[in-house]
């Protein structure tokens, strides 16, 4: 008779939903470090780590999830109890708050961040970790870094700004390796692989975009998706739906749209990569005038949270004056909302935030026009927000760093060709939002 293998309780025996890839990784980056894991649940992430880490001290309030989960203290304590990891484990029972104001993490070597998955308590977290002194050398890794979790992918974002550094994902593990940022290199042609929507409602009305379907890209493998409807929005948002789908199942990382009456020079889609991670962005746009002229955009500045009040459209006088590539924050409006064109740009959709949904599984990025009439002092009058200004307010909503550039050279095709690379136009401002401006105090 075959003999039985004795049973062995391990973090593979506690609930929770690190998976096994997962807590490979962990297993791997804890190897003889002192590490601090802040939310503990049932104890099955720090038993993995237990394997190899040399300490483990384990901060949670234990609370549980009200409605789903009552208190953890007992189960977590039972299944260290019942695991063999040497005295490794020490509970730190209390909220973050309560707790990592009183540690002293100039020794930590690793920290697990698996707390609250609020945006605000995420971003809490990180300023309570480096307050308490964590050093840059530590190797910092969260967990829930997914589209069903938005709050930790915007808060974690968020600190990725400043630092200028991005993270390794390992399932939904974001992990920053210590002091040495992971080297994002530019991709091979073969490493991105880009989906171009071209949304129309005329098949004939391909001639401005012929030309740049064919030369889009030296360096990116792409393929073609055209969208024929005679609603745009809804165009639209069949391009958008396809390209998520293809993205989760790895068939593509970008997406980039072309209107079909929009010619943009030889290898534009390497282009706005290119300026999309400079600026370590999410989403570029390339700056277009609108077919009059005047030598107005469609980029400009709206406030936040306001659809029916965009502040201003740029002019190509202005634009010139921008740097190439810019934000709001660029060009002095850190406030505002950088409302972005979208007849001509790419987005990098490996950012989960693109996929977030709602508690009702609607997607939280996508693409509508808004109408109504209003009557204001007696006088009725029309009001629109575009269905490229309303995405542009999500992205902002949503934490989505996005940019403009003028490096693209274009010509939007009408009754003549309007170029965005000189400063031309009768007007030097937006006169018809003058007011709207003005009003709030936008300077020239």
């Amino acid at each position: 008779m075959e003999a039985l293998t004795p049973y062995t309780f391990n973090w593979r025996n506690v609930r929770g939903w690190l998976s096994e890839e997962e807590a490979n990784e962990l297993i791997r980056l804890a190897e003889g470090k002192a590490v601090l894991e802040v939310g503990t649940f049932c104890g099955r992430s720090a038993l993995a780590m237990a394997q190899t880490a040399r300490k483990i001290f384990c901060v949670d309030n234990f609370g549980g999830y009200p409605g789903v989960h009552s208190s953890t203290r007992d189960e977590a304590l039972g299944n260290f109890d019942r695991a063999e990891t040497n005295g490794k484990l020490v509970v730190l029972q209390g909220s973050q708050e309560d707790v990592l104001p009183t540690l002293n993490l100039a020794d930590m070597e690793m920290v697990f961040y698996d707390a609250d998955h609020s945006r605000e308590a995420t971003a809490r977290g990180i300023r309570l970790l480096q307050a308490a002194g964590l050093p840059e050398t530590a190797t910092l890794v969260f967990h829930d870094y997914s589209d069903t979790n938005p709050g930790v992918v915007m808060a974690v974002n968020d600190f990725c700004g400043p630092l200028g550094r991005k993270p390794r994902r390992v399932g939904s593990l974001a992990i920053f390796d210590g002091s040495e940022p992971e080297k994002q290199e530019k991709v091979d042609a073969e490493s991105y692989k880009v989906m171009l929507g071209i949304p129309t409602n005329n098949q004939q009305m391909l001639y401005g975009a012929a030309q740049g379907l064919f030369r889009a890209t030296w360096k990116h493998q792409v393929t073609i998706a055209p969208s024929f409807s005679g609603l745009l929005a809804s165009g639209f948002n069949i391009l958008w739906a396809q390209a998520l789908n293809r993205v989760k199942e790895g068939e593509i990382t970008h997406l980039a749209f072309l209107h079909a009456d929009i010619a943009p020079d030889d290898g534009w889609i390497d282009t706005l990569i290119e300026e999309m991670e400079a600026q370590d962005a999410c989403f570029c746009s390339a700056v277009s005038p609108i077919k009059d002229q005047r030598g107005l955009t469609s980029t400009g500045l709206g406030e936040p949270g306001l659809s029916w009040s965009p502040l201003r459209r740029f002019t190509m006088k202005e634009i010139a004056n921008f740097p190439e590539t810019f934000d709001a924050a660029t060009i002095g409006f850190p406030d505002k909302v950088l409302l972005l064109n979208t007849g001509c740009w790419v987005a990098d959709l490996r950012n989960p935030i693109f996929r977030a949904t709602n508690d009702k599984d609607e997607a939280r990025l996508f693409f509508t026009i808004n109408d109504r009439v209003v009557c204001h002092e007696g006088t009725w009058t029309h009001q629109v927000e575009s269905e490229d200004w309303f995405f542009s307010r999500r992205m902002h909503e949503w934490g989505i760093k996005a940019v403009a550039t003028r490096k693209v050279k274009l010509l939007h095709m009408g009754l003549s060709a309007f170029t965005n690379q000189s400063a031309w136009g009768t007007e030097d401002c937006d006169e018809d939002l003058r007011p709207l401006w003005e009003q709030a105090g936008v300077k020239v």
